[in-house]
């Protein structure tokens, strides 16, 4: 199942919770720290740029290597044969996934930079290995589809051991890849119930990864199941769009447009283009629910661009000036009204773990220094005063 400490996995998510509880002051100091010395965390996970820094340089060495191998192959020959670009992207697939297991096994690495690279390099190099073997079998029309069939249950698997976000989003647009092209074969009536299969089966899934994200037994793969939420949402609103419509319709089903001329059911899609981003953010509020929120607001956005590319004023300056002010207002009285804490909604910054680091930072500081500077005299000191081995203090007999 999942490469990483289950135990670590699971202490980790106690004491983000107990971060948590702390900044709200439901934990005292004391509580706190009993609960940070009983659950361990054993994992090497650096702070985002050291994660970022290593990423890169974990992806230069990647890079070099290949390059060396290639560089010392062709001294031998200079035949760059097909059999060869399998042989070599297979090779590194098989180093990149050993050097992965190894190094979260022995050495506990979770999101260190290190880990996020040689799983991204390994899917790269095992994606490359497919497109060598399988470049003369498919014409152009199926080349899509066939790779994404091919490649899906491979990011099932990465998903389902590594729990990773960024291929949790590969895998849900590759299965939306298939979904599409493979419904877009079944001839006209599907082109033209093409938008609402995509709203049905985004709406599927949807509820099927709000209702597993709860679940226990999959606690260390929720974060995966909230990227799910975020596609379907986005693609939801996507199949119901009149822009993405009406191009679409065009460059996928060959619609041509007088003009003038609209698509049909067009005063449906105006609708549901204003109508969905207020109905995530209203939901999003009445649920308590992040996700829908900040989905919907971004989704406001692209509803206000759509409207404006149709039915412009002519006028950007004057538009812009405009919707700054409503937005202005907007923000000042809904700051205003939510100063008060209302239908336990408020203005007033949550606390969680990142504000606990924040308001903690200097005491965290001053005591890793103190810790580190203890454990290094503790290395340093070896004079030893109880038992007359050196230094003189002692009452033994040894020098």
């Amino acid at each position: 199942m999942i490469a990483y400490n289950r135990t670590y996995l699971t202490n980790l998510a106690i004491i983000k919770k107990a971060k948590y509880w702390y900044a709200k002051k439901l934990l005292s100091r004391e509580q706190f720290t009993s609960i940070e010395n009983k659950y361990i965390i054993n994992f090497y996970s650096p702070a985002l740029f050291i994660r970022i820094g290593l990423f890169i340089f974990t992806c230069i060495l990647v890079s070099a290597a290949i390059s060396l191998f290639t560089a010392f192959f062709f001294l031998f020959t200079n035949n760059a044969s097909t059999g060869f670009g399998i042989f070599i992207c297979l090779l590194f697939t098989t180093g990149c996934f050993i050097a992965l297991e190894i190094l979260i096994k022995k050495k506990n690495i979770y999101c260190s930079g290190i880990d996020d690279a040689l799983l991204y390099s390994g899917l790269g190099f095992l994606f490359g290995a497919l497109c060598f073997i399988f470049e003369d079998h498919f014409n152009n029309s199926n080349t899509i589809l066939f790779y994404s069939i091919l490649f899906l249950p491979i990011l099932v698997c990465a998903v389902i051991r590594y729990s990773d976000k960024l291929i949790s989003l590969l895998l849900g647009i590759c299965a939306y890849t298939v979904f599409f092209l493979m419904f877009l074969k079944l001839g006209e009536i599907a082109k033209m119930i093409m938008p609402f299969a995509l709203m049905i089966l985004s709406v599927s899934i949807y509820f099927v990864s709000k209702k597993y994200r709860t679940k226990q037994n999959l606690f260390f793969w929720k974060s995966c199941m909230v990227v799910f939420e975020c596609v379907t949402l986005l693609v939801f609103y996507l199949a119901c769009n009149y822009y993405v419509i009406r191009e679409s319709s065009i460059s996928f089903f060959d619609m041509h447009l007088a003009q003038g001329e609209d698509i049909p059911l067009a005063f449906l899609f105006y609708i549901l283009t204003a109508l969905v981003p207020v109905l995530y953010v209203f939901y999003g509020l009445k649920r308590k629910d992040k996700v829908l929120l900040w989905i919907g607001l971004v989704l406001i956005a692209a509803a206000a661009l759509t409207f404006k590319y149709y039915f412009s004023l002519g006028h950007p300056e004057i538009t812009l000036t405009v919707a700054g002010i409503i937005m202005i207002a907007i923000s000042y009285l809904s700051i205003k009204y939510l100063k008060t804490p209302r239908y336990r909604i408020t203005f007033e910054e949550e606390k969680d773990e990142d504000n606990f680091l924040k308001t903690n930072a200097e005491a965290l500081v001053i005591a890793q220094s103190f810790s580190q500077q203890g454990q290094s005299n503790q290395q340093q000191n070896t004079t030893e005063f109880g038992g007359g081995d050196f230094g003189g203090a002692g009452a033994g007999s040894k020098f």
